[in-house]
């Protein structure tokens, strides 16, 4: 029996790479710490957890409480 390969990226270790990619392209000089607050916001601006669209106020709190961090540090 042949097995299927397994993805490279699945689950938590996905996170975990785009992490430390955000980090490598701070520590670079190729993004600063603003650059990717406000990549964050756009892409948060983006997600439809409530069946619409998240308002900008809305957004911010997720950058500000849980993508930020996750990504800059604390």
């Amino acid at each position: 029996m042949v097995e299927k390969p397994t993805p490279l990226a699945h689950g938590e270790i996905d996170v975990l790479i785009l992490q430390a990619l955000v980090r490598k392209l701070i520590a670079k000089g190729v993004l600063t710490p603003d650059d990717v607050r406000s990549m964050l916001f756009e892409a948060a601006k983006g997600l439809d957890l409530v069946g619409s669209e998240l308002t900008s106020e809305a957004a911010h709190i997720i950058v500000q409480e849980d993508l930020a961090p996750a990504f800059l540090g604390s």
